[in-house]
């Protein structure tokens, strides 16, 4: 299915891919449908326990109250419910930074070395994996298309590692999960499609952005047709799940 690459655009101020004017759904939207598990949720409730403790006075005193009034408990529980959010923006920020770096890194543009130790760990473990492989950049923060699922989103890095087609693809979470391969399947789907060429490797390269460690994982040529029905299949998911939302909004029950 063809497409007039000049009708697709890309509005940074909501975060939107749209084609002709149409918003599409963006590749990692889509995939919020997979559930990462029960570690998520812990991680929240962690992030709610961390905020409760670092702002909760526990005195020494039996006798002396720990809150002034109850409105200060309630403040801080107002706190806690939502601390996730602000753990969540900042590492998104981190993210973002790092992706920044690499990206003028990559394009040779010599960018000044982060001043945030975060933003510069995660830059370190993927300056030491870029520096350990032979690469050739073919497109960098490139958007794709999907157009028979009207889908979009940005690829990291299309490029040449060590002789062989592959899209790499920067990681700063805490650990891997699957979506990330169902991700870079829809992105090399894409990319072959766009480019005409049979692109036979995916790496999901984990930066960390507290040890400066980094974390390689290549996906095999074997598990591509499956990862792209598995992303085909959230894609569906998704927009069932927004339906039944909109068909339920007013009901007593359900979604």
């Amino acid at each position: 299915m063809t497409y007039n690459r000049d009708l697709l655009t890309f509005n940074p101020n909501n975060h939107g891919h749209y084609y002709d004017g149409k918003r599409l759904l963006g590749v990692t939207t889509a995939l919020g449908a997979i559930s990462k598990g029960d570690g998520l949720i812990q991680w929240a409730v962690n992030q709610a326990l961390d905020y409760a403790r670092a702002n909760l006075y526990l005195p020494t005193d039996p006798n002396e109250p720990s809150f002034t009034t109850n409105g200060d408990l309630d403040t801080i529980l107002l706190g806690a419910k939502s601390a996730w959010k602000a753990t969540r923006d900042v590492a998104a920020d981190i993210g973002t930074q790092a992706h920044g770096w690499i990206e003028a890194f990559l394009k040779n543009e010599d960018p000044a070395w982060p001043t945030d130790p975060s933003v510069a760990n995660a830059c370190q473990a993927a300056l030491d994996w870029i520096r350990a492989n032979k690469w050739e950049t073919i497109a960098i923060e490139h958007q794709i298309y999907i157009p028979e699922l009207e889908v979009a989103g940005i690829c990291d890095w299309y490029a040449r590692v060590n002789g062989v087609l592959a899209v790499p693809d920067w990681k700063t979470s805490k650990s891997l999960h699957s979506s990330y391969a169902y991700q870079t399947a829809a992105y090399l789907r894409a990319l072959e499609k766009e480019f005409g060429d049979k692109i036979p490797h995916r790496w999901l390269v984990r930066i960390d952005k507290e040890t400066g460690s980094v974390e390689p994982r290549f996906l095999p040529e074997e598990d591509i047709e499956k990862d792209y029905a598995a992303f085909e299949s959230a894609v569906v998911i998704y927009r069932r799940e927004a339906e039944l939302k909109k068909q339920w909004l007013n009901s007593k029950s359900g979604l």
